[in-house]
């Protein structure tokens, strides 16, 4: 691996130093490829540093690398797999689970940030349930100990945990829905804690819980807005506060010819994230940009105070627009571009008014989402 000494760093310190190197993973909608990637924030450059084969041909339509900075999960076809991370970024295949061939779209997979590093995922296939999966001393998946039930005529497209690993949330996008479930994290047990329909032909795609625990928010994907929820740490239970903000641009009328995507706070600050970002990718043409957006955070309550700015993408996003915070700045995240086959670094400016296209990596695939590595 690199070395520990960089770990460390990252552990203790979330200043950003300028002419540090910085590396990530990508996953691809479509073969059996993952890159590994550098990113050189003194030169402003991506360059693939290792090309990595994977045991499976259906993609990786996400992947998710665990909290010790060890392994990667993809979700793939009907295969969870984890991949032992080694030296020059390169992986190797340590573990396999399959579920029904019935539900052989697996879509979204995240860890738990703590012990015991339970992985949780879910195929985007109506009817079907997410799994929780046990991992051993290495982090490698290990068995499907709990299922995430839903109804009929669900189909979850994200999930996300609270710091404590205690509540499951997720975003139903077929079912106009937002599920949350309970999770024992001795026994693996998974319950049913409530169920909360949507305003109607919102579709909920991904969401994200606060690590101070008191606010969820959720991607609407269809109405093109970020829902926010608030929350009980003690029950889990969610409640809706009809309060949303616009993920394009107000005035817009050609709504239809947008689709919300992904939601993530900046992570270099465990408790008290700067930023929120959102994304939304055009489906009319590559020829037409999605847009990105920014929120301050109160760093007690973790309540949005502001939406900073809602910029043009540099493409449609394609199938993606998948915003990827950095591990070593608030200030810095990844797009990718499924539709355009690409990848970018952006920056937030000083102020925070603002983000721009601070480094550019042409693909001859289209990339789904990122992890940081370092």
């Amino acid at each position: 691996m690199y070395s520990s000494l960089l770990l460390t760093l990252l552990a203790t310190s979330t200043k950003h130093v300028l002419g540090e190197k910085h590396h990530l993973y990508s996953g691809f909608f479509s073969g059996s490829q993952l890159y590994g990637i550098q990113f050189d924030d003194e030169t402003s450059t991506l360059t693939v540093v290792n090309n990595i084969t994977t045991n499976s041909s259906d993609g990786s339509k996400w992947i998710a690398i665990d909290e010790r900075r060890e392994n990667v999960y993809v979700a793939s076809g009907a295969s969870y797999n984890s991949y032992t991370i080694t030296s020059d970024l390169g992986l190797t295949l340590a573990s396999n689970l399959t579920i029904s061939d019935t539900c052989a779209n697996l879509n979204h997979i995240t860890s738990l940030s703590s012990s015991p590093y339970t992985v949780f995922g879910a195929p985007y296939s109506t009817g079907c349930s997410g799994q929780a999966i046990t991992v051993d001393q290495s982090g490698a998946l290990k068995a499907i100990v709990g299922s995430i039930t839903y109804r009929n005529s669900s189909g979850v497209h994200g999930l996300a945990v609270d710091t404590d690993g205690t509540f499951i949330y997720s975003a139903d996008d077929m079912g106009d829905a937002v599920w949350v479930h309970s999770f024992d994290k001795t026994t693996g047990a998974v319950e049913e804690v409530q169920y909360l329909a949507a305003p109607r032909g919102a579709n909920p795609r991904h969401l994200a819980v606060h690590p101070r625990g008191n606010y969820v928010y959720v991607v609407y994907e269809k109405a093109n807005q970020l829902a926010v929820y608030s929350r009980d740490a003690s029950t889990g239970k969610l409640t809706y506060t009809n309060t949303t903000y616009p993920l394009i641009p107000s005035g817009y009328t050609n709504t239809s010819s947008y689709w919300s995507d992904e939601v993530a706070f900046s992570v270099s600050s465990a408790e008290s994230p700067k930023y929120l970002f959102a994304s939304t990718r055009s489906i009319i043409s590559t020829s037409s940009p999605g847009y990105v957006t920014a929120f301050s955070l109160d760093a007690t309550t973790g309540a949005i105070q502001e939406q900073l700015f809602l910029s043009q993408t540099t493409g449609s996003g394609g199938s993606a627009n998948s915003v990827s915070p950095a591990i070593f700045s608030e200030d810095y995240f990844a797009i990718t571009d499924s539709g355009s086959n690409f990848i970018e670094v952006w920056q937030v400016s000083v102020d925070g008014s603002a983000a721009t296209v601070v480094a550019h990596l042409d693909l001859d695939n289209g990339p789904a989402n990122v992890v940081w590595y370092s």
